[in-house]
């Protein structure tokens, strides 16, 4: 038992940086849909925009949160920190398009 948990542990170690790689290319694209839900995007009453914005919120914190518990736990660090770089930067960075738009 013991043996396959380090194999396991190991493997995951290794597959660090190719997981980085592969969170980066989903959370940028995630993030922009995310980020267009947090402002209502093509929401045609108020209240559509209100349960837009408050799905968006729910997922983008628990797909935040649930990222940075799940590579931490694993210790995959390049991951971890991808994770955190693109759920920080991508709205932050559309916002900056839409203020200079």
């Amino acid at each position: 038992m013991l043996v396959s948990a380090v194999g396991i542990w190991r493997r995951v170690r290794r597959a660090d940086k190719t997981a980085a790689v592969v969170v980066g290319a989903v959370n940028v694209p995630l993030c922009g849909v995310l980020f267009a839900l947090l402002i209502g995007f093509g929401a045609t009453t108020r209240e559509q925009e209100d349960a837009a914005q408050v799905l968006g919120g729910q997922i983008l914190g628990v797909w935040f949160v649930g990222g940075l518990l799940l590579f931490s736990v694993l210790a995959m660090t390049r991951a971890l920190f991808v994770h955190l770089a693109t759920m920080v930067f991508t709205p932050g960075g559309l916002v900056l398009a839409l203020v200079l738009a």
